[in-house]
């Protein structure tokens, strides 16, 4: 069984494959899909997925939708048994019309009133992010009685939820009240719906399931691994191995930005890409179902590690519907996949619409879908140059509403750093357990890690440095799509 999931790191178009029955990377202009199902397979989805967004967020504003969920759950399965079985992507007008519904209802229900304890509340609280220093406090977010409340500690609470870890299980006493203020929508998008004021928080904890614990354990070894690191670079490995960015300093978060790389620290295709790859010479001795079922449990176990981040679900579902598609004999190009991971993770989490880290990915995803074969042939063997061209231009939306800026920069910076941060990617997380394993390991660990670390901090730091601003930004994308535009009319010439 072959199973493809994106092993060839976006932006890396020029890697050669991997054995064609290990776990190997689908290229993303690669159209196997179109072979097998005609073109309409892509871009029906793709529509669907479109219409699947747009009803979403529209569903915001229809409050009494949300009771018809669980009907509107049923019948998407229904219909996505009834494409997946019989390979009916044409796009139709009742098709579109139930997905649309299916996305109303959708955007009603995540966006529906909450019940909120209103004053004195305890109990027993999951952690459910890893906390971070907010100036003097501690902040994290708690799920209290299956609602989840933002809390900012001070003093001895605050000394004992910094210890603590995402998935454990503390006593919590303290005042709870609805969300407000001008964060109140980012809190509802990430599932918050109230703040806590924590008055206590006891020194006992549970650790949590065994997947939790087992995830946890790792993320401090990890840490543990590289421990002779500086620890700014130390901040970084983590961003690029797991995307842990919470020790980054706001000087390194602004210089990644400002050069275009900040999506090194976000967890998403490259990561799962490479630790599929790392691990093929053990997937490729299995057998087809044994193989199967490793890559849907070592996504899964990566999905714990990584905190569930919108862009590593994005990447983990893809993966999955990879492996589920592989093992059903059929086979699908990237942009039927990433449409049908849209829909999915649309009717399982609505919030996910409104949400700028999954809409970076999926934008990234889609410029290398359905742009960098494209822009491959058009600028010749520059492999690399085109995947990050056509990642941007997916993002360019999305980074033009929400930031206000696409660093043009960001052309140099990834051909630089990419492939470095993708050696790190792959040899970082195995070296590193080792090393917390072996502690004579740790310095040499350490070492060797910091000199590839250093590299990808010193690209971001030298390139938000010399990164245009303003019009001359502006300007020199234009000059970028001029000479895109000249050298395909001499292709087609």
């Amino acid at each position: 069984m072959d199973l493809r999931v994106d092993a060839t790191p976006p932006g890396n178009m020029n890697r050669a494959p991997v054995d064609e029955e290990d776990v190997t990377g689908q290229s993303y202009d690669d159209p196997p899909d179109e072979v097998s199902h005609g073109v309409s397979a892509s871009v029906g989805l793709t529509i669907l997925a479109v219409v699947m967004w747009v009803s979403v967020m529209v569903g915001e504003h229809a409050p009494g939708l949300w009771s018809l969920r669980t009907a509107s759950c049923i019948v998407f399965v229904l219909l996505f048994f009834y494409w997946w079985r019989y390979k009916r992507w044409q796009v139709s007008i009742l098709t579109m019309l139930v997905v649309g519904a299916v996305g109303l209802v959708g955007g009603s229900s995540a966006w529906r009133e909450v019940p909120v304890i209103d004053g004195a509340c305890s109990g027993n609280a999951t952690v459910r992010t890893d906390p971070t220093w907010v100036g003097n406090g501690v902040g994290v977010v708690l799920e209290l009685h299956g609602k989840r409340y933002r809390v900012i500690a001070h003093g001895a609470p605050g000394a004992h939820l910094a210890n603590r870890l995402a998935g454990e299980h503390v006593m919590v006493t303290g005042t709870c009240s609805k969300t407000t203020g001008p964060y109140s929508r980012y809190d509802r998008i990430t599932h918050v719906v109230g703040r806590m004021t924590v008055q206590s928080v006891s020194e006992d904890f549970s650790e949590g399931s065994i997947a939790v614990r087992a995830a946890n354990r790792m993320r401090v070894a990890l840490r543990d691994g590289v421990a002779l690191m500086p620890r700014n670079l130390q901040a970084l490995f983590a961003g690029l191995v797991i995307g842990d960015d919470r020790d980054q300093s706001r000087e390194m978060v602004s210089q990644f930005r400002a050069s275009g790389l900040s999506h090194l620290c976000a967890v998403s295709g490259q990561n799962v890409a490479y630790l599929l790859a790392a691990l093929s010479p053990v997937l490729r001795r299995l057998r087809r179902n044994g193989r199967f079922i490793a890559v849907l449990m070592i996504l899964a176990w990566f999905v714990l590690l990584t905190r569930a981040e919108p862009s590593v679900l994005r990447a983990a579902v893809m993966a999955g519907l990879v492996a589920v598609n592989a093992a059903s004999g059929t086979s699908m190009n990237a942009r039927t996949i990433l449409a049908s991971t849209v829909i999915v993770l649309l009717v399982l989490d609505p919030m996910l619409a409104w949400s700028v880290g999954f809409a970076l990915s999926v934008g990234a995803t889609a410029g290398l879908a359905w742009l960098s074969g494209r822009l491959g042939n058009i600028i010749g063997r520059h492999g690399m140059l085109a995947a990050t061209l056509a990642a941007q231009v997916g993002t360019m939306p999305v980074s033009f509403f929400v930031f206000g800026y696409v660093p043009v920069v960001s052309l140099i910076a990834n051909p630089l750093a990419l492939w470095v941060a993708g050696m790190v990617m792959m040899v970082g997380l195995p070296l590193a357990l080792l090393a917390s394993l072996l502690t004579p390991l740790v310095p040499l660990v350490s070492w060797a890690m910091t000199i590839p670390v250093a590299w990808v901090a010193g690209v971001a730091r030298i390139c938000s440095e010399v990164s245009p601003h303003g019009s001359l930004n502006v300007g020199l994308w234009l000059c970028v799509a001029g000479g895109i535009w000249h050298r395909w009319r001499r292709t087609v010439a």
